[in-house]
């Protein structure tokens, strides 16, 4: 045979090998439209060869319907991959020739999102973290991909939270680092790397915990409680030493503060003097020279024509009425109201901080709460922002911490902005003791500085009692527990009293005993009830009133009868109380003797060392040999203070020492206090001020 007729043989056979191989994938297409799976199966699978992608996606077809037992919805995703990776492989005729099935690069896709969503179906029926997983990563196409990612995400921080540990915290953030839960991770994971290494809350673990964790943010509440443990005695040999022992903390600006304001408490010339001194490298020079110039003057407010300015304490005008409301001094500087906004003068009235605010607070420890557009803030002496203006609600400083609601949530931040614990909670109040009440999804319960519970949130209404119980409070009655929620054995408790010298009036069957801080009914309950009992049949030291059958007397800690219950009616404990007898009053010692005999129509147990008594309508005060300090001629009688007695006559008031001197004269329609050493005097339109130091009636001058 020649040449020419072999290679002539070979087209000849090539052709009907293609043409063949072409019969193939087409009878196998017409195969599947018949539903004839076995015979398309097997034509597809020997169409593999020569014609991989239509022949794979013809398979895909097969193993993923559910009518035929081929079905296997991996053996699909295979198949259609490699029809999908195989397709531009093809010549353009096969594509051309094919179409009449419907296959093309769309279909593949199409059939390809089908198997993907079957598969994230089975996924469904038994989810986990590798399901998820190990869909996303062999479905990188799929329309179901993200959320497969974020129930992956879920399902892993769930595990993590479980374990609650910076490890798996740590872990979770090293597999997922594009998570979601990113964020919410990180901060529990620095929250949890922080507790961890500082467990002991020492200055030693704090300090290890910033030198070996320097990104974490609560560096900055690690160098907080640097600060609070180097200085909890509050001296100012301990700021001094905070602030050269830890130079780079961020709370040095406040040692320097605190120290000065320490050593200057009683802000005289003499002692600015000692204090440059011995601190001369005190950073703030410019703040003593005006404290110099300022820092002995005293005024306060006075009142002219409508408005306010500040007077000595001869009544002189020092800074002229010009303002509509102003507050006292505090830390050299005063608010004063202006066209309807707030701002801060010193003493020479120079605007410190601008006239822009709502309201404003008094400053306290170099901050103050300022309110601006309906929201609150807090400023430093110098006006600058310690937080921005952005709550709708701010607390009082207490224990270094403040709450805030922003939004509808409250959450705490420090003196210095640094948010301490999320906003999380319905309701929130003030730390005392190193915890703070609040109200997390409706129920009550107690958290440290940190934010952890120390009382669980269990309970729609608790309180604290002691230092390690608390009163879970119903409608009718309550009860006592632990801070970890075992209940209390006890009496039956109907109304609590507040622990005073480790004894609480409690209500039980309408009687009234008394439990000690651990909750134990030291004091049977069987003392009458009596009006006003919570108040006036609480301890006062060593000593409570009690009362049974209409009678009254006093018992010990330990519920023994210092004085019998002999008495219709008896005054509050004190050092001469107050007693009747055949309807009149007198008095006793603690010894139930008669000091001063029963002869007045009403008395009250001394206090601020006299004791009011009544003559027919009139009241006035003696001392405990029974001599009228305060004469027997006024409507009431009231002590103000450890030395002072506000009396009136109709509505008139007027001020008394306990020594019987006139002070302020029965010339006014109210006397309230405002400071420590000041009370604040009504006539008419006029303010005038006593001063308590001195006993001095300040009236502004006229003119």
């Amino acid at each position: 045979m020649s040449s020419l007729h072999i290679k002539i043989l070979v087209l000849l056979l090539v052709c009907v090998v293609g043409k063949a191989q072409a019969g193939s994938v087409d009878d196998a297409f017409k195969a599947l439209n018949q539903f004839n799976y076995f015979e398309a199966k097997r034509l597809f699978e020997k169409s593999l060869k020569s014609n991989q992608s239509a022949a794979n996606y013809g398979l895909a077809v097969i193993y993923y319907r559910k009518d035929n037992p081929f079905h296997q919805l991996d053996s699909a995703l295979n198949c259609i991959m490699r029809s999908e990776k195989s397709y531009s492989l093809m010549k353009d005729k096969q594509k051309e020739s094919l179409k009449k099935y419907n296959f093309d690069y769309l279909a593949i896709a199409n059939l390809r999102q089908e198997i993907s969503t079957g598969l994230f179906h089975r996924v469904l029926q038994t989810p986990s973290e590798e399901a998820y997983d190990d869909f996303q990563k062999t479905n990188d196409w799929a329309k179901e991909r993200f959320k497969a990612i974020y129930s992956r995400d879920s399902i892993a921080y769930v595990k993590a939270k479980i374990a609650n540990t910076s490890a798996a915290f740590d872990l979770f953030l090293k597999k997922y680092p594009q998570s979601d839960f990113q964020k919410e991770a990180q901060s529990n994971f620095y929250r949890l790397q922080y507790t961890e290494n500082t467990e002991g809350k020492t200055v030693a673990a704090f300090l290890s915990f910033e030198k070996q964790y320097p990104s974490n943010p609560y560096i900055a509440d690690a160098q907080d409680q640097i600060y609070h443990l180097s200085t909890t005695q509050n001296r100012v040999q301990d700021y001094q030493s905070f602030i050269r022992t830890y130079p780079k903390n961020r709370n040095v600006e406040s040692a320097w503060r605190k120290l000065y304001q320490l050593y200057m408490a009683d802000y005289s010339l003499e002692r600015l003097d000692k204090f440059q001194k011995e601190y001369p490298d005190y950073p703030y020079v410019s703040e003593l020279k005006k404290d110099k110039e300022l820092g002995m003057q005293q005024i306060i407010p006075f009142k002219k024509n409508g408005l306010f300015g500040w007077m000595d304490l001869n009544g002189k005008p020092v800074i002229p009425a010009q303002y509509s409301t102003v507050g006292f001094f505090k830390e050299g500087l005063a608010w004063a109201e202006k066209s309807g906004k707030y701002g801060f003068v010193n003493k020479a009235n120079e605007i410190i901080i601008p006239f822009k605010y709502t309201s404003c607070n008094d400053f306290d420890k170099g901050r103050a709460i300022v309110e601006l557009d309906s929201v609150f803030g807090i400023i430093d002496r110098s006006g600058a922002y310690i937080v921005e203006p952005q709550y709708k609600d701010i607390g009082q400083f207490s224990e270094g911490l403040i709450y805030a609601m922003k939004d509808s949530l409250y959450g705490y931040f420090d003196g210095l902005g640094f948010p301490r614990i999320p906003e999380q909670y319905e309701e929130a109040f003030s730390f005392s003791n190193g915890m703070a009440k609040v109200t997390f999804k409706g129920l009550e319960g107690y958290i440290d500085a940190y934010g952890s519970f120390k009382v669980k949130p269990l309970h729609e209404s608790i309180n604290l009692f002691g230092d390690s119980l608390i009163v879970i409070e119903g409608d009718e009655s309550s009860k006592l527990s632990t801070f970890q929620g075992d209940e209390i054995n006890t009496i039956a408790i109907e109304d609590l009293g507040m622990l005073v010298s480790d004894r609480a009036l409690v209500v039980s069957d309408d009687h009234i005993g008394y439990l000690n801080k651990k909750g134990l009914a030291v004091i049977p309950a069987t003392f009458d009830y009596f009006t006003n009992a919570k108040t006036e049949g609480e301890f006062v030291g060593a000593y409570a009133k009690v009362s049974k059958a209409n009678k009254f007397g006093i018992i010990d800690k330990n519920g023994k009868q210092v004085i019998p219950l002999i008495y219709s009616k008896l005054g509050n404990v004190s050092s001469l109380i107050s007693f009747e007898k055949a309807g009149k009053w007198g008095f006793i010692d603690m010894q139930n003797k008669v000091i001063i005999p029963a002869s007045y129509e009403y008395a009250e147990s001394f206090k601020s060392g006299l004791g009011v008594v009544q003559l027919l309508t009139l009241r006035g005060a003696i001392n405990e040999k029974g001599e009228i300090i305060i004469p027997i001629e006024h409507t009431t009688i009231k002590a103000l203070d450890d030395s002072h007695f506000i009396v009136s006559l109709g509505a008139f008031y007027g001020i008394y020492t306990n020594k019987g001197k006139l002070v302020v004269p029965l010339e006014y329609s109210s006397i309230r206090k405002v400071q420590d050493d000041f009370y604040i005097l009504t006539r008419g339109t006029e303010l005038h001020y006593f001063f308590v130091p001195e006993n001095k009636l300040i009236i502004p001058v006229k003119g």
